[in-house]
């Protein structure tokens, strides 16, 4: 009897293809407005698949799409090395192509499109087959290579943009990552801009939902008459979840050896792990960690936004799913494999990873503060001089590179230098068979995300007790050469009198004037210099060419990578700041990192009065002053702002 579970790649037989209704009829959807649709999701994730049952005919009437649509499909792997004219050729012979397989006649605009290929003979091919009544859907599969074409320039995606505009046209890409992403590669900043990439409606393609998962393991096998048991079908779920690829894989083993489970799933994983592999060294080093290291990995979330957005992006990426808030293995399988992936072992670590027990130097390590992607943070003890520190620790995997490890020496020797109350101190450096670690001073307090948190909407004296610190801590930072460049709540640890005994009550205005209020009742101190950046001599710190900082409180010009980021980059993620301690919010909030992104590089700053009313218009001015999009536009120094917000009070 012939296994009707042999799809590796893309399903190109009907009846193999299961679910995705919901997809299928947003794309439609789309579609029918003339919107184009970028598909992203990880590789063997099944969006060839649903590219392919889109293209179907009889697949649309279910999803309300006329047959008015011609659908144009291209494997932009042939398409990664011509130059605009090559391409646009290929694209006129392949709705050309379309034509003749839907049984249409022939467009001789077309011919002439291949011919001589241009943006104009291409844009009139198109015009001659909308007179026809025709809708072109250009399929642009495997779009990452199209998007690192280096002979492809802004005016390239310019015209393909105006094309869209002008004509019943629109364009379906696929691809791993966000179109936002690939274009974002520093080749080109223009490309970036290009208004090309704002005209598409993002569909993310995850697992399959569980009844369409069950669908597909059950009915192949029910039509091929040796249905599986319902027990069968429990643990091949359970085994490899709504996972397209692994659904067939099991599915297939489990038609052939019957009730074996033990030989079932050996086969299974056999088979799954080199493209479990592949999606493990394509992860970061700290996503890798952050699966490893599942246990409470709510709690620590709770307490870390830069694990947060981690835990995002392996959502994303299907490594992680998230039920009721949990983060959790979407299978078996995957939570096996990753449990055989060896850690990355430090020197001193205890079995689990943590360097809790250890001594570094003279130094005892004791228990783990936080993590986060760049760093961990234990509190630890000075035995002889019976001092309790910080001590940050750069991860394994980040102290194997060169450029992490010259980073974090470069900010243990700049921040040594700085001498301010309002900055956090460094006592030492050093490291220890390959264990890099700074000591620093341990502030007795709370962190300013988690009072944002649990309080929302600060009242503006407070706020403002909390500014005036950071804008001391900045400008004598900015006067000493170092831009810090991940300005953000939970880099600015709150201390004092009044919070180690949490007699602060953050919702409510406190009840003296807040001029009056002490730096030992209340104190700001800004950490984590970990991504500063000296003013003079700092070329290492972007030659990587990645983003270095916080999306959320991320200027503009970090953004693109720019290696002309100066004090004003601060400003803009103290604008950033001061607005969500004012309004409990994210001045920019999205789906996904590339609405976030879009947002700080094309929206205007948002007007504080819009969420709190009552707030003083000068105070509103002075955050969308702060946010700028061009630094010229924005505040020289920190104290300007904090001049230009206080200023109804002198």
């Amino acid at each position: 009897m012939d296994n009707p579970y042999i799809f590796r790649g893309p399903v190109h037989a009907p009846e193999m293809f299961f679910g995705r209704v919901h997809e299928l009829k947003e794309v439609a959807a789309f579609l029918r407005g003339n919107q184009s649709v970028s598909i992203v999701g990880p590789r063997k994730i099944g969006k060839t698949s649903l590219l392919f049952h889109l293209m179907r005919p009889e697949a649309w009437p279910a999803i309300g799409l006329a047959e008015d649509h011609l659908f144009v499909y291209l494997d932009c792997e042939v398409l990664g090395e011509g130059d605009p004219g090559d391409i646009l050729g290929q694209f006129s012979g392949e709705i050309a192509a379309a034509l003749e397989e839907r049984g249409l006649p022939p467009e001789m605009a077309l011919d002439r499109s291949m011919d001589k290929p241009s943006r104009l003979s291409f844009e009139a091919a198109i015009r001659k087959l909308n007179q026809r009544g025709l809708r072109v859907v250009l399929i642009l599969d495997e779009f990452e290579r199209l998007s690192t074409n280096s002979s492809l320039d802004v005016n390239f995606f310019n015209a393909l943009r105006s094309a869209a505009g002008r004509y019943q046209l629109a364009y379906l890409t696929a691809s791993a990552h966000p179109l936002i992403h690939l274009t974002y590669s520093g080749r080109s900043k223009e490309i970036l801009s290009s208004p090309f990439f704002n005209i598409f409606a993002p569909l993310f393609l995850g697992f399959l939902a569980e009844d369409e998962a069950r669908r597909m393991i059950a009915v192949p096998a029910r039509d091929a008459g040796r249905p599986f048991s319902r027990e069968m079908e429990d643990w091949i779920y359970d085994l490899v979840g709504g996972h397209p690829l692994a659904l067939q894989v099991v599915c297939f083993h489990a038609f052939e050896k019957a009730g074996d489970l033990e030989a079932i799933e050996r086969e299974a994983m056999q088979e799954l792990a080199p493209h479990f592999q592949y999606y493990w060294h394509n992860l970061a080093p700290e996503e890798q960690g952050t699966l490893r290291r599942m246990n409470g990995i709510a709690s620590r979330a709770a307490n870390d936004t830069t694990l947060r957005g981690i835990l995002r992006d392996l959502v994303q990426k299907c490594m992680l799913v998230v039920q009721d808030e949990v983060y959790q293995y979407p299978s078996r399988a995957w939570k096996s494999f990753v449990a055989g992936q060896g850690m990355a072992s430090l020197t001193l670590a205890r079995p689990d990873g943590s360097l809790a027990g250890a001594r570094l130097g003279t130094y005892e390590v004791l228990e783990l503060l936080g993590r986060g992607g760049m760093a961990e943070v234990y509190k630890g003890r000075h035995p002889r001089l019976e001092r309790i520190v910080a001590i940050k620790i750069l991860p394994a995997s980040l102290a194997e590179e060169v450029d992490f490890r010259q980073r974090f020496e470069r900010e243990a020797r700049a921040v040594a230098a700085l001498r301010h109350s309002n900055i956090v101190q460094v006592f030492d450096f050093g490291d220890i068979d390959g264990v890099y670690y700074m000591v620093m001073e341990f502030i007795d307090g709370v962190d300013l995300a988690r009072v944002v948190r649990q309080s929302g909407a600060l009242p503006l004296p407070w706020a403002l007790v909390v500014l005036r610190d950071v804008v001391d801590a900045l400008d004598y930072a900015h006067g000493q050469g170092l831009i810090h460049r991940d300005i953000k709540p939970s880099n600015v640890m709150l201390t004092g009198e009044l919070v180690e005994e949490h007699a602060i009550d953050w919702a409510r205005p406190p009840d003296v004037p807040a001029a009056t209020l002490s730096a030992a009742q209340v104190r700001a101190i800004l950490t984590d210099f970990g991504i500063a950046k000296m003013r003079t001599s700092d070329t290492g710190a972007t030659k990587t060419g990645v983003m270095m900082g916080t999306l959320d409180y991320m200027a503009p010009e970090q953004v693109r990578v720019s290696s002309q980021v100066d004090q004003r980059a601060d400003i803009y993620a103290l604008g950033a700041m001061f607005y969500q301690m004012l309004a409990g919010e994210l001045p920019f909030k999205g789906d996904n990192p590339g609405a976030v992104m879009l947002a700080h590089l094309q929206q205007p700053p948002p007007d504080l009065r819009a969420v709190v009313p009552e707030m003083p218009e000068n105070v509103a001015a002075a955050i969308i002053r702060a946010m700028a999009k061009e630094p010229e536009q924005r505040f020289s120094t920190a104290g300007e702002f904090l001049q230009a917000i206080v200023k109804r009070e002198t």
